[in-house]
């Protein structure tokens, strides 16, 4: 896949599966830089698993719906998606159920259409970073192509340590630029010790630092670091340009 990286700082927000709150987290992020009066973009380059809005019927895809509020409802959301797909399956499984294809160009323009619209660019991945983007490509290929430093959402329960010790070791041995991990409580109901202890077990094993601990709260608009301080996005992402 040829080099996308569009002509602005950005990020690319991965997770360590699915379900680990990348939209919560790259719409958090995405939201906390609008706040700040940046011109922000949100960029997922394609999206499967669709919803039925109550009231009118309408299909909707709840991802996209999420990350354009967060800037502010400004740009069209077949810019922040272009492809979408209905069955809530890997996008080329989901395509394929409706003859078509994940069209790996549009993964491409999609992305550099953003460089003349915004100064900063947050991008979502699909599922974790070996989840198939494309017949031909992984998420990992377009991040690779994308050439942004790469933020992991990971889990806070039980299991974390392995799958972010995982994510953390492919992405370093693509030569990736990890700007941190960030810890997402996505099922505060479960009774499940090892949240307090995970952040510390996966520091002692990987220079990757870890951000933050974010607790279950979708009222919450800014993402903060164990002091509570803001983290710079923007300051983050140029240090692991």
């Amino acid at each position: 896949m040829n080099n996308t990286s569009p002509s602005i700082p950005g990020l690319m927000i991965v997770g360590t599966d699915t379900g680990v709150g990348k939209t919560y987290i790259s719409s958090a992020i995405a939201r906390q830089l609008t706040s700040e009066g940046i011109r922000t973009g949100a960029y997922k380059p394609a999206c499967s698993g669709s919803l039925t809005a109550e009231q009118t019927g309408e299909q909707y895809w709840e991802d996209v719906t999420l990350l354009t509020e967060a800037i502010g409802g400004t740009f069209p959301a077949e810019r922040i998606c272009p492809q979408t797909f209905h069955a809530p399956l890997a996008p080329p499984v989901a395509a394929e159920k409706e003859g078509k294809l994940v069209y790996e160009a549009l993964l491409r323009q999609g992305a550099l259409w953003w460089q003349d619209q915004v100064d900063f660019l947050v991008v979502e991945g699909v599922g974790g970073i070996l989840c198939p983007l494309s017949e031909h490509l992984l998420v990992v290929d377009f991040a690779a192509a994308l050439n942004f430093p790469i933020l992991i959402v990971a889990r806070a329960g039980l299991g974390t340590i392995n799958h972010s010790l995982l994510t953390i070791e492919v992405l370093q041995n693509r030569g990736f630029s990890i700007a941190g991990l960030i810890l997402n409580d996505v099922d505060p109901e479960l009774s499940d010790e090892s949240r307090t202890s995970n952040a510390a077990q996966i520091q002692q094993w990987t220079t990757v630092p870890v951000l933050s601990f974010v607790p279950f709260d979708w009222q919450s608009n800014l993402l903060h670091h164990q002091t509570q301080d803001r983290i710079d996005w923007r300051q983050l992402a140029k240090e692991h340009s």
